[in-house]
């Protein structure tokens, strides 16, 4: 099942070639790996910014705690 996840507020991630994501990440498309008390596991595929503009960015599994997600759309 593919997901959009709406962030509170955008990812940390360390600046320059040492970061694993995008800078100012804060939507994330992907496929649903696990839903689970901690939050939600995706295999992330698309990076946007806070105004939907697509980053730059490889695929990268993540466990995004839900503390940090605003909301999760089902795209399919």
């Amino acid at each position: 099942m593919r997901v959009r996840v709406y962030l509170r507020q955008a990812l940390f991630s360390l600046p320059g070639a040492a970061g694993h994501i995008p800078a100012s990440a804060a939507v994330i498309d992907g496929a649903l790996i696990e839903v689970n008390s901690f939050g939600l596991g995706v295999a992330v595929d698309q990076w946007m910014d806070e105004k939907g503009r697509s980053l730059e960015g490889a695929p990268r599994q993540l466990l995004i705690p839900s503390s940090k997600i605003d909301h999760v759309s089902y795209l399919s």
